[in-house]
């Protein structure tokens, strides 16, 4: 018996047999959504069309996907795990491109044959046509694109693997590239958002992607969406260790102690949810381990881990010594260390090089929380003001750390390192300097999951193929759930190569999504209106309750947690982040989204 009410009728029906509870939103078009609570088989009533292309994961690859299906006159529903967009780019560095204006500007003569040899010349076994086909168009396609979203960039660093500089970054790195794109997204009336659902899996109808069934993580419920066309961009497999795991690649060692440095939501879903539906799978094995973490003192389950690094340091092996070039290739030093026993190594620094001392995707971590939680924390780091005792705290071997770092200094006031070339050469490094300031620091740092080079097989326009290569109907991936196709081959990934690929792929993917469908489209009326209900408080929250919802892990608040537990602790102001157009409350609708984004950048 239908319920009426202001905005939804409630309508009982029945699904194989069972009862079901469904809400049907009133739109303007006159369409509803039929969200599911308990029963998981096919409803005899199907599930509406509620846009041309669904795309799973807001991140940078979905966000630029669900924009170009937009400008190709498709609309789009993108489905999103967190509560907010942007992915793990918001944690990024830059993007590797070729021909741009800033090169230009700084004198920086490249060309895209250059480049291409190269990204080939550190990844031999990287797919040469999607590399030349990235290279090619990242200055056109990428960044003149992104250009005409407002972003831009300020400054290009030089790294180990490109020739010429390439390695672009915006000021607050790839949180102003990401946010330029959620804001046109929010912006466009043929963009929307179902934010804190997980897809459970994909439709399918005669060998055809149909749409996809999602689950809400705040309450369960279950919900199908039907589409056309569905992109696949989730990420990578990188926050889940278990995945990691299981696809270790056989020529190198399983460490015994790692810890996942990957998105918070990459736990390889996309991988699962796309083979369920008849793609392929390759090259999993193909991921990049760094092996600079530690592990995160605010992580209670000890898995997760953070990116400590030093140029000012020294590494040394269980044996107290050094053991590379500090400053060379990263994947030289990561392939070094994953080949130890134990697979670990030492970063050691004085007061000196402390000022050198960075530790990334920790957002919270202020000079007072790094004193107490890192450098005076006895499981993370040792500290001593001699260098025998700090020998004795790390557990090395005796006058192996004195041996080591006295011939270090020796080599350095001669300006020349007979070791390992890290100074005098070609590619000196101007952060080496002698270790004599008192205290000594010792962190131990271990493998962490960072990116998958493989996953989702696709083809040229990204649609995704089975294992006989041929395209399955309605499928597409893009990002890093593809292991951006190929591009960073089985290497420790150049820098750059995957948040460029990431948006070129999925431009390429919702192009696709939309131009496939042209023969067969109709003029049907579609919505991809679709907003759930979220809870409203009215007004900002006193201390005492914000607390309890913070210290109460709640699924699909991940991102609630994380950033008002930095709100509680620095005693930040609520008006910092919430204004009139965004009250201390749940943004509902794009317009209170988008009166939420100029607070991302107060943590990133």
């Amino acid at each position: 018996m239908p319920v009426a009410g202001a905005a939804y009728t409630l309508v009982v029906t029945e699904r194989n047999g069972c009862p079901m509870t469904s809400l049907r939103i009133l739109l303007a078009a006159g369409l509803g959504v039929l969200l599911a609570g308990g029963c998981t088989g096919q409803s005899r009533e199907a599930a509406p069309v509620v846009a041309d292309v669904i795309v799973i994961g807001a991140g940078i690859a979905g966000l630029s996907a669900a924009l170009e299906a937009a400008a190709e006159g498709g609309r789009v529903l993108v489905i999103e795990a967190n509560s907010v967009g942007g992915g793990h780019a918001v944690m990024a560095g830059g993007l590797a491109l070729v021909g741009t204006p800033l090169q230009h500007a700084r004198g920086y003569e490249d060309s895209v044959e250059r480049a291409v040899e190269d990204l080939m010349a550190w990844s031999p076994d990287a797919d040469r046509d999607w590399v030349t086909r990235y290279l090619r168009a990242s200055g056109p396609k990428v960044h003149d694109w992104l250009a005409g979203f407002g972003v831009r960039f300020a400054f290009i660093l030089d790294t180990p693997q490109h020739t010429v500089p390439r390695f672009h970054f915006t000021p607050r790195g790839a949180v102003n590239v990401v946010l330029p794109l959620l804001e046109a997204a929010l912006e466009s009336p043929e963009i929307s958002f179902l934010w804190s659902h997980e897809a459970s899996r994909l439709l399918t109808e005669r060998g055809r992607v149909t749409g996809v069934e999602a689950q809400s993580l705040r309450d369960g419920r279950l919900i199908q969406l039907r589409a056309p066309a569905v992109i696949v961009a989730t990420g990578g497999a990188q926050g889940d260790l278990g995945e990691v795991a299981r696809v270790w690649r056989e020529d190198v060692p399983l460490p015994g102690q790692m810890f996942a440095g990957g998105g918070a939501f990459a736990d390889g879903a996309g991988h699962r949810l796309a083979e369920a539906a008849g793609a392929y799978l390759g090259r999993l094995e193909w991921q990049t381990i760094f092996t600079n973490g530690i592990p995160d003192p605010r992580d209670p389950a000890g898995r997760r881990g953070l990116l400590a690094l030093n140029p000012a340091g020294i590494w040394v092996n269980a044996a107290g010594e050094r053991f590379i070039n500090e400053a060379g290739p990263s994947k030289d030093a990561d392939r070094a260390v994953l080949e130890m026993t134990p697979a670990m190594h030492w970063l050691v620094f004085d007061q000196a090089g402390l000022k050198e001392l960075r530790i990334r995707d920790a957002i919270w971590l202020t000079d007072e929380v790094l004193e107490r939680e890192v450098l005076g924390n006895p499981a993370l780091t040792h500290r001593a003001d001699t260098l025998d005792g700090l020998e004795a705290l790390a557990g090395l071997p005796p006058a192996s750390l004195q041996r080591t770092v006295a011939r270090y200094n020796e080599q350095l006031a001669a300006g020349r390192d007979a070791d390992f070339s890290r100074f005098g050469g070609p590619r000196s490094d101007p952060f080496a300097r002698p270790l004599l300031e008192p205290p000594f620091f010792a962190l131990a740092r271990f493998p962490l999951t960072r990116k998958s080079n493989g996953g989702i097989a696709v083809d040229a326009f990204a649609r995704a193929v089975d294992s006989e290569g041929r395209p399955v109907p309605g499928l597409y991936a893009a990002g890093e759930v593809t292991g951006v196709a190929g591009i960073n081959g089985s290497a420790s990934g150049g820098e750059g190569t995957y948040l460029g690929p990431a948006v070129y792929m999925g431009r390429l993917s919702g192009r696709a999504a939309m131009l496939d469908q042209r023969p067969t489209r109709a003029s049907s009326a579609t919505t991809a209106a679709v907003d759930e209900p979220v809870p409203h408080y009215g007004e900002a929250l006193d201390p005492v309750t914000l607390s309890r919802l913070v210290e109460q892990p709640r699924r699909g608040y991940w991102h609630f947690g994380k950033v008002h537990q930095i709100v509680l602790e620095q005693r930040r102001d609520c008006a910092a982040c919430h204004t009139a157009d965004w009250p201390a409350a749940p943004p509902a609708g794009p317009a209170a989204m988008l009166a939420q984004l100029p607070s991302c950048t107060q943590c990133h």
